[in-house]
């Protein structure tokens, strides 16, 4: 069927409790060597419509399995300990989705405290130390917090900012921050999605959204991560989306994120290519 504008893509659902299935692959090449790193998780949704017309969503991460030969078994449980810390954050969004702000902040900086005391105990290098440094001060700033909630590695591909009213025709656009496409670097994706590409039939709604690089900004560090790792590069190479491609399906009736995955390939030039792959997947509890 062909969609009727305007389509409202918000919540309807008053009360609700999903499990989903989170995957992410990470493929880095280097001078022809590829290094696989990959993370699942299950994770437990519940939903609830408040009297003032917002939403709160509690998201508790249950089963987290890393496979990465680079890290050692200390850095992986360090890894869970400090993702745990947020198990007890509750979020609170308005109709559409989006982030109003966090409940029981102060929960999530004594666990903080507490947990980081803990681990200091066991030194697992040089990356732990600066870790414990950063959430110090993060898990002081709600808006820190709230935005590390819509990370795409994430919560954000449950709360996506495509959420929204659309009407025929038009472009909507969001700018999204990476770190993860290369070592100490940071680069802008800007996500478009075309009213065109969405598509529905009586129960599922199809959203569908591409990126690219909108400008040369921090493409230095980039450039300087290459000189310090010793990866030979042209000077007409230069930082490139071979592909970015996202889609997600929803119940059209609730607007619950079904099915979401987010596919993105980057190079800068022969010896450097990351391919990236984001997916989340409602699953019942007989998956488990």
């Amino acid at each position: 069927m062909e969609p009727v504008f305007p389509i409202d893509v918000k919540l309807n659902l008053h009360e609700g409790k999903k499990f989903y299935r989170y995957t992410y692959n990470e493929y880095t090449t280097v001078n022809g060597q590829t290094h696989r790193s990959e993370l699942n998780k299950n994770f437990h949704v519940t939903l609830k419509l408040l009297e003032t017309g917002t939403f709160e969503y509690h998201i508790e991460i249950f089963d987290r399995v890393h496979r990465d030969k680079e890290l050692s078994l200390s850095e992986k449980d360090f890894l869970d300990q400090i993702a745990a810390i947020n198990n007890d954050v509750v979020l609170i969004t308005d109709e559409y989705g989006k982030l109003k702000n966090l409940q029981g902040l102060s929960v999530l900086q004594d666990k903080l405290e507490k947990t980081v005391e803990k681990l200091s105990r066991s030194f697992v290098g040089r990356q732990a130390e600066d870790f414990y440094q950063f959430l110090k001060t993060f898990y002081q700033k709600e808006n820190l917090v709230c935005k590390d909630f819509l990370r795409n590695n994430h919560f954000g591909m449950i709360l996506h900012k495509f959420y929204g009213r659309y009407e025929q025709e038009n472009e909507v656009k969001h700018s999204v921050r990476y770190r993860n496409f290369m070592t100490n670097t940071v680069i802008d994706i800007d996500e478009s999605i075309q009213t065109e590409a969405m598509r529905y039939d009586d129960e599922l709604l199809l959203l569908q959204y591409t990126g690219h690089i909108p400008s040369d900004k921090n493409w230095e560090m980039f450039y300087g991560e290459m000189r310090r790792k010793e990866i030979a590069y042209r000077e007409a190479d230069v930082p490139k989306l071979d592909k970015y491609k996202g889609q997600m399906l929803l119940d059209f009736e609730t607007k619950q994120v079904l099915e979401h995955k987010l596919t993105i390939e980057f190079s800068l030039g022969e010896n450097y290519q990351k391919k990236i792959i984001y997916h989340i997947k409602e699953i019942s509890h007989e998956e488990l």
